[in-house]
């Protein structure tokens, strides 16, 4: 029972991780219906720019810093490749995104080569033992990390004004524009907190992980997380991504690592099969 348990609460961790990383997919699709592909190739470059930023300049600063390089790299993503697409076929936006996956990854191995890099920061904190059970202080500060995400984007969705101008944007882009709505404004909004979410990300799971290029293959889960929770679904982001991070680990413990890597495509099959929508997708019924 013990081992079990082990075995769950670090899957939460990596859950928690899969929640960060679709919370940015999510809101770059609620606000312009476009599949951000290169979501996990962000989290790896802003691990790396981490690893230098908080070795040059602390732990403090390097982090805000960091989050600041987020931001920027969201933002130009938006205003130099997404904004000229607007009113072209979605595929083009789709196609745009797995480019921008493969630039990333080729930048990761120009400038820090295929080396692996720890992460050079301390959480604070010690772990904690509830009987067989340890769990590390990096895993608490991971899921907690998450948590207050999904809060702090729920409230801002559902309770601020920005909030309503994004939900009324994603859906019907044409209407929120007659109706003087910030259209462009919403856009770039949700790149660039996808982007602080990407280095976010990053950071805790370089602490766990170390750092290395080769980081996105692990993150390929959040894609099975964003269809699993359902593709607009804030709420949908965190539980899928705590039932994948579970279930993996416990195929990974009981079974093989080879295995649990082929999980997330399982999921893939299943639910694009049995549910398309998603387990909190809003299911949109079109009429001939």
């Amino acid at each position: 029972m013990g081992i079990f348990l082990q075995f769950v609460v670090g899957g939460l961790f990596f859950g928690g991780m899969y929640t960060l990383i679709a919370l940015g997919i999510v809101i770059i699709y609620k606000s312009t219906q476009v599949f951000n592909f290169a979501q996990g190739w962000m989290v790896t470059l802003g691990a790396f720019m981490l690893v230098t930023l908080v070795g040059k300049f602390g732990v403090v600063a390097g982090v805000i810093a960091g989050l600041a390089f987020g931001a920027l790299l969201g933002l130009g993503i938006e205003r130099l490749l997404m904004r000229p697409l607007i009113g072209q076929p979605l595929i083009a936006a789709l196609l745009l995104t797995i480019m921008l996956a493969h630039v990333f990854e080729g930048i990761n191995i120009l400038a820090w080569g295929t080396f692996g890099y720890e992460m050079p920061v301390t959480l604070p904190g010690e772990s904690i033992r509830l009987g067989e059970v340890v769990i590390s202080h990096a895993l608490l500060w991971g899921i907690g990390v998450a948590l207050v995400a999904f809060a702090a984007f729920s409230f801002f969705y559902w309770r601020t004004l920005m909030g309503r101008v994004m939900r009324a944007t994603a859906e019907d882009h044409q209407v929120a524009q007659s109706l003087g709505l910030p259209v462009r404004g919403v856009f770039s909004l949700s790149w660039v907190l996808a982007g602080m979410l990407s280095i976010i990300a990053g950071l805790f799971l370089g602490v766990v992980s170390g750092v290395h290029y080769l980081m996105y293959a692990s993150l390929i889960g959040a894609l099975a997380v964003v269809l699993l929770g359902g593709l607009d679904s804030i709420a949908g982001a965190i539980v899928g991504g705590m039932i994948l991070g579970v279930l993996q680990a416990l195929v990974r413990g009981y079974f093989s690592p080879a295995l649990a890597d082929v999980i997330p495509f399982i999921i893939l099959l299943l639910i694009l099969i049995i549910k398309p929508y998603g387990l909190f997708g809003l299911v949109r019924i079109e009429r001939l």
